[in-house]
């Protein structure tokens, strides 16, 4: 489809037909006792018979008689379409099994011929058949109206217009992030946010797609079936996110027990954007919950992402389905400009720093298994203990993790590292305030983390408070902020 085609959809999704549409009430009849017959909602029809026929009747006002009318159906079926008794449209040819039926397209119009509209009642009859779909589908007819005629790829734009709008942003910004790391302003911490962005990417494109592709209907279940993978791929990759600023040495058992988490949901929830809304809301808990601990503690990013995920859990569960529509896109798109304006304004300031430390101070090598990480320590923020893991976090954003204990670590830094609590180490050149907390005193960091302090070293902190700031040796305060010894 041209670009001169997508504008002329767009003019028509702006200049479409508002007509009132008649009211409508279905009724399905047994094909082996016609007289046995049932109202039915459409919508909530299985599809499940050889063949299945669906009439209506429709009354048009003698006012109405000359105004346009047409039948228009969204469904995982081919379709056959008759107004009082002749036909006026087919979608595919239904049949009575998978031989003789060719599949049609999801969405498709029929126009009412006006000789055929008649004051009063006129009836529609609808068969379809849907043998080619290849995966149970809980509801293959989404849509079923009859009002005035409206352009089938007109109405699939509109629906999709949040889509292509919103695209762009996280586009623009995984484009940048892939520019800034081909010319080594990035490093691979990076590349599991980009790796988000660009499943997301990949989805709004195969989700606009239905637009310029007419693809029959078991396309169609094929496409919502690669959707809900690419959903599960992000909220996978999101849960590992959340592992890194949180919780490292977990990364690998959260991973799997919510990849388990979301298997299981597919076993109990039928249809593609269904399964793919439950797999994207555990990935929600599973986020929400490996942040809380630490949310607990006051770390603050901890407590950004655990806010993000109770908010799009609860929004996704209001909206339904059609989040992955809208919502998830509009997401992405503000994360992107998050993520971008984060990385655009960082990278130079960490390379001037990195090659300003290089030549006024000597280096220190840590340990990963066979790796080794040669590390600045002006450049260490704090250190995180985890049985004989340790985390290592930087100035620049990075966490990395090394197979050392905290003490074997210390014993390799210079002066200025102090032990506030068992599982913690801090710079004192990157602490900025003390205070009281609801179970001890707790240090703020330069980089807005907090931790606590272990009533064992709370006396030998306020002793390197006193130090750094160049007061007596007696000890400060406890009440007073490191801020406000600083300043004395």
């Amino acid at each position: 489809m041209t670009a001169f085609r997508i504008l002329l959809l767009l003019m028509l999704c702006l200049a479409e037909p508002t007509g009132a549409a008649p009211a409508v009430r279905w009724t399905q009849c047994d094909a082996a006792r016609p007289s046995l017959c049932r109202r039915v909602m459409p919508e909530q029809l299985a599809l499940d018979m050889p063949r299945t026929t669906l009439s209506a009747i429709v009354t048009v006002p003698p006012d109405s008689i000359h105004e346009p009318l047409a039948v228009d159906i969204d469904a995982m079926a081919s379709v056959e379409i008759r107004w009082n008794g002749v036909p006026i449209g087919r979608n595919g040819v239904p049949g009575p099994d998978r031989a003789s039926e060719v599949p049609g397209r999801f969405s498709f119009s029929a126009p009412v011929p006006p000789s055929l509209v008649r004051a009063g009642e006129n009836r529609v009859t609808i068969t379809l058949s849907a043998h080619h779909l290849w995966l149970p589908v809980a509801q293959p007819i989404h849509r079923l109206a009859i009002g005035p005629p409206l352009d089938a790829d007109a109405y699939t734009l509109r629906h999709y217009l949040p889509t292509l709008a919103t695209l762009a942003l996280p586009l623009g910004v995984l484009l940048l992030l892939c520019a800034l790391l081909i010319a080594g302003r990035i490093g691979k911490p990076a590349l599991l946010p980009m790796a988000i962005l660009a499943v997301v990417v990949v989805q709004g494109l195969l989700e606009v797609s239905k637009v310029v592709l007419p693809y029959t209907y078991p396309w169609q279940l094929a496409r919502l079936v690669v959707l809900a993978g690419l959903t599960a791929i992000a909220g996978l990759l999101l849960v590992l996110l959340a592992c890194r600023l949180v919780l490292p040495l977990r990364a690998r058992a959260a991973t799997v027990l919510t990849a388990a988490a979301m298997l299981t949901a597919c076993l109990f929830v039928s249809g593609p954007d269904r399964q793919a809304l439950a797999m994207f809301g555990i990935a929600l808990i599973a986020a929400m919950s490996l942040a809380m601990p630490a949310a607990m503690r006051g770390e603050r990013k901890a407590i950004a992402l655990a806010a993000m995920a109770v908010a799009l859990a609860a929004w996704a569960w209001q909206v339904g389905p059609n989040f992955l529509d809208v919502g998830y896109y509009l997401t992405a798109a503000g994360a992107a400009v998050v993520l971008g304006l984060a990385t655009v304004l960082r990278p130079v300031q960490v390379i001037e720093r990195r090659l300003s430390i290089a030549m006024t101070e000597p280096a220190v090598t840590l340990r990963d298994g066979a790796c080794r990480h040669i590390l600045a320590p002006s450049q260490i923020v704090f250190l995180k203990a985890a049985d004989d893991y340790c985390t290592v976090h930087m100035a620049d954003g990075r966490q990395i993790m090394v197979t050392m204990t905290l003490k074997a670590i210390l014993s390799l830094l210079p002066a200025g590292f102090l032990r506030i609590h068992r599982s913690h180490a801090i710079n004192m050149a990157h602490l900025s305030g003390m205070r009281p907390g609801p179970s001890g005193r707790v240090v703020h960091l330069a980089d807005g983390t907090t931790l606590p302090v272990g009533r064992t070293y709370a006396a030998a902190l306020s002793r390197g408070i006193a130090e750094t700031a160049g007061t007596p040796s007696s000890l400060p305060d406890p009440s007073l902020s490191a801020g406000s010894v600083l300043r004395r």
